[in-house]
């Protein structure tokens, strides 16, 4: 796997034989991404604005434009802000529904046009001066996120655009009468300058200049879009712009240095925020969203103020079920801790958001994650240590693999851990790899050499040497696998507490086996030395336990390019293989040679309805052995749009494993069966993967198969099955 990929697989039994194995997936904490956002582009910084790093509150100042000085029989109009505005409009679709325009605007606009009444060809327009920071929209969780991640308007708050040219204003100027005119210019974005085209009227009537005038701009040319945050919002590349301008002539009219913003007015009525919200939000939220959290780096939420600063988005996500986040659908088998909210409870946030977000609290009170019921609690028999790693900005988003070895000299059962997590900020997910003897020695041949701790490890630990699939008292059982990936027996997520598998489920572990711990890290800041790691509960492998196996079902990829980008060298199927053999070795061309052999299939089988967007994926594999399901999970990449696990398919007795209709690269869960189901040797079991190119347009063009990196893509899934026959 190489991204946001799966939390651990947690099981209680409680029967001694598997046929009565119930599971208990342990609550990781309610967890809320906030996460939508849709906007313009990032401006040239020329003062900064910011009241607070939050994000969400701003001053209502006007900038400050050069000044013209008017010439012989010139008047010089000043742009009063309180009737001019910007308005950018920009295609989005929201959470995989219907595409909708999203609009925001800012009257902090700056600016002189000096103007001959004799000779309207001579008119000058000074530097207009936009205040972006102050961008609002229907929806202050966009504005806010907006103002973080795609205009950084706390280091950028200010647009400028240097007309060099006015065209079509002749002859006199005649009071009432709308002028047509077209302005040239350079529009300068975050220290990017491009050229830029508004085109309107102006009209002079009682002392007022107005104009009115659009212009088009592409979210590409200023390094800020299209935007995409996976499986919530994406945006066209193309926006409009208008400016709607009110000028008069200073020496006559006081100009305004400040506006009022959105958030003037007092909110009231609404239900109460303390007795209802807030246990809302933190039974939901704030346990992913509270400072130094995984979500925090998306959007803030540490007090009521926080919380009211982003409260209409809040209503949007929750609204559209998009949030907590729960990306499997009742489709499937039922499943355990489904994360939601109840119809009420979503109801309540609306109502709040609806009545402008009233607080019955201090701005400044703390909203922290309701304690909930730890239930059994691991023993730390052994810590594991490990040295301290340093990240690089040069690589934001850093996947790094430790060995973690807990010197075993017998025969032992690992039957839960806690994660002992140091740099919890920089820490986007952990998994942990089951290794053998063998591939501990082979790890020494990585381990290190880049001079820091551990190795790179996109695709997990990658390791040469036998695998660790023995199950005791039986013999070995093949099953198909992905060999970077295969032995996955835990992992952590923030706001996740520890795990106890139970009093007869362990992961057996031979003398010289170890651990590998691949932790994902992602920066934000400069990185902070980092030595996170594991505490093991351990038992005598001579204990009657059930060990617990993870099947890793995989399947083939096959995405051409869009038809617009085809004559491109890597859009040629055998020229992107070979570029894979030259970024990950042979099986960067072996790989998905081996899964069309294997689901008895050919690219032109997988490419035939190929629409230049959306491509598709099945495969037909059995399950191993007898033994229990008791959870499951999908892996796709960025491009992923739909994923299906299904048992007995085409048959009566057909059960939906796992469906995920709107697949989120961010939220790849473990799901624990609410039953599990006990299979058979060679029971059929069918994956189905979809990828749509849309959700990435940014993406240089390749063809498109099974490999490593994140911009390939996978077609992947585990399941965790108890073995029938053990002793």
């Amino acid at each position: 796997m190489s991204d946001g990929d799966a939390a651990p697989i947690e099981l209680e039994p409680t029967g001694k034989k598997a046929g009565s194995l119930k599971t208990r997936s342990l609550v990781l904490g309610a967890i809320l991404v906030v996460a939508a956002g849709a906007g313009l582009y990032t401006w040239r910084q020329v003062k900064p604005v910011v009241e607070s790093r939050k994000y969400a509150k701003v001053t209502y100042e006007v900038p400050e434009a050069p000044k013209l000085t008017p010439a012989d029989g010139e008047t010089v109009y000043r742009i009063d802000p309180t009737k001019s505005s910007l308005t950018y409009q920009v295609k989005e679709q929201f959470a995989g529904k219907e595409t909708s325009s999203a609009k925001g605007t800012t009257n902090g606009v700056a600016g002189d046009i000096a103007v001959d009444p004799s000779d309207l060809s001579a008119t000058r327009v000074g530097t207009v001066v936009v205040n972006l920071e102050q961008l609002h929209s229907d929806n202050n969780l966009r504005d806010a996120r907006l103002r973080l991640d795609y205009l950084e308007s706390h280091e950028h708050p200010l647009a400028t655009f240097e007309p060099d040219d006015i065209t079509g204003l002749d002859g006199e100027l005649v009071e009432g009468k709308a002028h047509d005119f077209e302005m040239t210019g350079d529009l300068t974005v975050k220290d990017i300058t491009k050229p830029a085209t508004f085109a309107g009227t102006a009209t002079l009537d009682d002392g007022a200049l107005t104009v009115k005038a659009t212009s088009k701009a592409k979210l590409s040319d200023f390094d800020a879009g299209p935007i995409n945050i996976a499986g919530m919002v994406s945006t066209s590349d193309d926006a409009t712009l208008t400016l709607k301008l009110t000028a008069y002539d200073p020496t006559e009219r006081t100009i305004p240095t400040r506006i009022s913003g959105p958030d003037a007015k007092e909110p009231t009525g609404g239900p109460s925020f303390a007795k209802t919200v807030q246990p809302i939000l933190e039974a939901n939220c704030v346990s992913c969203h509270n400072s130094g959290q995984m979500g925090a780096h998306a959007i803030t939420i540490d007090t009521a103020g926080d919380a009211r600063s982003v409260s209409d988005g809040l209503k949007t996500v929750t609204q559209l079920k998009h949030m907590p986040p729960w990306p499997a659908s009742d489709v499937g088998v039922p499943l355990q801790h489904k994360m939601s909210l109840t119809d009420d409870e979503i109801a309540a946030i609306a109502a709040w958001s609806d009545a402008g977000a009233p607080l019955d609290v201090s701005e400044n009170a703390l909203i922290r994650p309701k304690p909930t019921d730890p239930g059994p609690q691991p023993r730390k028999d052994i810590v594991l240590d490990r040295p301290a790693y340093t990240g690089s900005l040069d690589n934001t988003n850093d996947y790094r693999c430790f060995v973690l070895d807990p010197k075993l000299t017998k025969p032992t059962y690992l039957t839960g851990y806690t994660f002992l997590a140091d740099q919890v900020e920089e820490l986007h997910h952990a998994q942990v790899f089951h290794i053998s003897a063998e591939q501990v020695q082979s790890s020494k041949e990585v381990d290190g050499k880049d001079g820091q701790p551990g190795w790179g490890c996109y695709a997990g630990p990658m390791l040469r040497g036998a695998r660790p699939d023995k199950v005791p008292g039986r013999a070995y059982k093949r099953d198909v696998g992905f060999s970077g990936q295969s032995n996955l027996v835990a992992g952590w997520v923030p706001g996740q507490g520890p795990s106890d598998f139970g009093d007869d489920i362990g992961i057996l572990m031979e003398p010289g086996d170890a651990l590998v711990l691949q932790l994902h890290y992602h920066y934000s800041g400069d990185p902070t030395p980092d030595r996170s790691t594991l505490a093991l509960q351990v038992e005598d492998g001579a204990k009657d336990l059930k060990a617990m196996r993870v099947i890793n079902p995989i399947g083939p990829v096959e995405i051409p390019c869009a038809p617009a980008d085809r004559e491109a060298p890597l859009c040629d199927r055998e020229a992107a293989l070979a570029d894979n053999v030259k970024l990950y070795g042979p099986s960067g061309a072996a790989n998905e040679a081996g899964l069309l052999m294997l689901c008895g299939t050919t690219p032109e089988e997988l490419t035939k309805d190929f629409d230049g967007n959306v491509a598709s994926s099945s495969c037909d594999q059995t399950v191993p052995e007898d033994g229990t399901i008791v959870a499951v999970l999908g892996h796709m990449h960025t491009l992923g749009k739909t994923f299906r696990l299904t048992l007995d398919p085409d048959t009566a007795d057909e059960q939906v494993l796992l469906d995920i209709p709107e697949w989120s690269f961010d939220w790849q869960m473990n799901y624990t069966l609410e039953t599990p189901i006990h299979v058979k040797a060679g029971q059929p079991l069918r994956m189905d993967c979809s990828w749509d190119r849309r959700a990435d347009p940014t993406r240089p063009p390749k063809y498109i198969v099974f490999a490593e990196g994140t911009e390939d893509e996978m077609c992947f899934a585990t399941y965790a099955l108890i073995p029938d026959d053990q002793g």
